[in-house]
């Protein structure tokens, strides 16, 4: 019986929150068709609001709590397997095109071949010289800390690493393959630097409002380290502006890729299944935020669009859902053999019904995400020798939100979404039952011990894998994108903010 083949094609930090099909303000038309075409999860949240561990729990689906792996400096073990094992099994190719953010030598974690480089580091150590001299200005921009150093429009490193990406994906689908195909194409926008085509800036440069949240103040200990304290409002409106037009130039690309995967399936006799999904969001300037690693919206939710073979066309599930769901569901679809223990669960049933809406369904599903935060003033991306953590949980039940973190419990979060979808107001102090009730959910989901101390064994680790690479002399760069060239090196012809 012949397979359909797969596509999932996957950004780097975009929210749902920014795109035409949550009918907010960037222009996204090919995103929005896939939604016409297919299924979307208007409520689909994030394993882990962080790269490496959002992406390693979507392959195995399997959350941060029974991975360890918290940090963007871990590796799942090569005897952990992902969904594309099975699917392997199942007689597929699976490929890598462009990024996944795998750590060490294992590059591949049940992809047959990669076709494309990652843009950044591969090794456990980081080779800070060379980056500085492939990146120039936007060196530390890849960072949250220190990503408002350059915004404005022109050129980057990422968006010439996507058109490399981008590229490699179109040749490969250009050519017939003896098996069916399960393809990931991995860019990088609209992750940080903050830098757009220049058209596209100055289109949204003009057309941006701030958001009202933008001057809003958090009272949270752990979560106050976001704060960008001298983000002015040019500062928070450049970073939107280059937001939004990279997140449209990414559905350029997007629209390209499907174009020749559609083209790709009607060569094979048979209609493939197309995937869009992101790893987190991007606060981008909320209460003078950026990036992720938080629990609110803009960070923890993330774009879910399934369309293709034998998929319900224009239908908006509202039902709370996770990362993790990817691999069980698209080994539903193909039916093949599925993963065993995991935390994720398929969606297919959400994808195979003929209503528009299903509103209703699943009025007791219950979504999580976890997170890590160091409570002893260390560097959270530095060497973790003897780090101190607490554990922060997320759970979303019906419309309420809870943000909790252990040992900071008086300052827990609650929001109605329903009511305040921006998260301005928290009703903890206001609604103790509703508070009692997400608590108690949250004591039966979270695992605060397990993780901190799975979290401590993978620093120790990390540590020796470092000191194995130095002493060996030198590091298999083999697989990171080294070809920024150098004209994007330097601030951008656009400039808000620059070096």
């Amino acid at each position: 019986m012949q397979k359909p083949d797969i596509l999932i094609f996957m950004t780097d930090q975009h929210t749902p929150l920014y795109s035409g099909f949550m009918g907010v303000k960037a222009d996204t038309p090919n995103m929005d068709k896939l939604c016409e075409d297919g299924t979307s999860f208007s409520e689909a949240y994030t394993s882990c609001p962080l790269c490496v561990p959002a992406r390693l729990s979507m392959l195995s689906a399997l959350r941060s709590s029974n991975t360890g792996i918290f940090t963007n400096l871990d590796a799942l073990p090569d005897v952990t397997p992902t969904f594309l094992h099975n699917l392997v099994e199942a007689g597929y190719e699976t490929v890598l095109c462009g990024r996944m953010h795998f750590i060490g030598k294992d590059q591949r974690h049940g992809f047959m071949k990669r076709i494309a480089k990652d843009i950044t580091p591969v090794t456990w150590s980081r080779p800070f010289e060379k980056l500085h001299k492939e990146r120039g200005v936007f060196t530390r921009t890849f960072g949250a800390r220190w990503s408002t150093e350059v915004i404005g429009g022109g050129e980057s490193p990422v968006l010439h690493y996507d058109e490399y990406v981008i590229s490699r994906a179109l040749e490969y689908l250009s050519k017939p393959h003896d098996k069916p195909i399960c393809m990931v194409v991995g860019v990088y926008a609209p992750h940080f630097p903050y830098v757009a085509p220049e058209e596209l800036f100055g289109k949204y440069w003009e057309r941006t409002e701030l958001p009202d949240s933008w001057l809003d103040e958090t009272e949270h200990p752990l979560l106050k380290r976001y704060v960008q304290q001298d983000a002015d409002e040019d500062t928070v409106r450049g970073a939107l502006a280059a937001y939004l037009g990279m997140i449209e130039n990414v559905d350029l690309q997007l629209g390209k890729v499907r174009d020749a995967f559609d083209r790709y399936c009607i060569n094979r006799g048979m209609e493939g299944i197309f995937c869009y999904i992101s790893d987190h969001g991007d606060l981008c300037g909320d209460r003078k935020m950026f990036g992720k690693q938080t629990f609110f919206e803009k960070s923890a939710k993330i774009p879910l669009i399934f369309a293709g073979n034998g998929i319900a066309k224009n239908k908006k599930t509202y039902t709370p859902v996770s990362i993790m769901d990817l691999g069980p569901t698209l080994l539903d679809l193909v039916e093949a053999r599925p993963m065993m223990d995991v935390d994720g669960k398929s969606l297919s049933v959400h994808l195979k019904t003929s209503s528009v809406y299903d509103k209703e369904d699943d009025k007791e599903s219950i979504v999580y995400c976890e997170f890590l935060e160091r409570t002893d003033g260390g560097n959270p991306h530095g060497i973790r020798e003897n780090a101190e953590y607490s554990y922060g949980l997320m759970v979303r039940y019906k419309q309420y939100k809870l943000m909790t973190y252990t040992g900071y419990e008086e300052y827990d979060l609650l929001y109605d979404l329903e009511k305040d979808p921006e998260e301005r107001t928290s009703i903890a102090a206001t609604q103790p039952e509703i508070l009692k009730f997400m608590r108690e959910l949250a004591v039966k989901i979270g695992q605060p011990d397990k993780a901190i101390k799975l979290q401590k064994k993978h620093d120790r680790a990390a540590e020796l894998f470092i000191a194995y690479e130095k002493a060996l002399g030198s590091i298999d760069e083999s697989e990171r994108w080294q070809d920024n060239p150098e004209t994007a090196r330097i601030n951008p012809k656009i400039c808000v903010r620059g070096l």
